[in-house]
């Protein structure tokens, strides 16, 4: 309720006697409000199958075959090796970037259904989608023509 102010800086009060409480009183006089505790709700995004492990497995085993295959390259003066090594590293990238697009999107519908922005994962999955294409084009167009 409104108060008005008298000459000396005081607040009157509209009410005829002793009306207000504070907080603090109505809560020691009321067990039910005194005992209530909240306890914060710990939201993770974990689904059953979870692709961005995949994804990293993805690319473990696209260095893997790049490390193999470069250092048989070397070895052997091989530029052919030297090429299968690269395609072999930029396809399961590839595959790693479209995993984790496909986790992205879950992440992104999971986060508007809990009524969170989505805004982060949604960069995510355009970025991953594009370097994903980007990985087939330069195989595609770099060195499988390369003989």
């Amino acid at each position: 309720m409104s108060k008005e102010v008298g000459p000396h800086g005081q607040p009157k009060s509209l009410f005829v006697g002793h009306v207000s409480e504070t907080v603090s009183e109505i809560q020691n006089k009321s067990p039910i409000i005194s005992q209530q505790q909240i306890e914060p709700i710990n939201l993770k995004y974990s689904p059953e199958v979870n692709l961005r492990t995949y994804s990293f497995f993805a690319i473990g085993i696209g260095l893997i075959l790049l490390i193999i295959y470069v250092n048989s390259a070397l070895s052997n003066y091989s530029v052919d090796d030297f090429r299968w090594g690269n395609i072999f590293c930029l396809s399961f990238f590839a595959i790693a970037c479209f995993l984790d697009a496909s986790y992205s999107k879950g992440k992104s519908d999971w986060e508007l259904s809990i009524g969170q922005s989505n805004s982060k994962s949604t960069i995510g999955i355009i970025f991953n989608t594009i370097l994903g294409i980007l990985c087939i084009f330069i195989v595609v167009f770099v060195f499988i023509p390369m003989h």
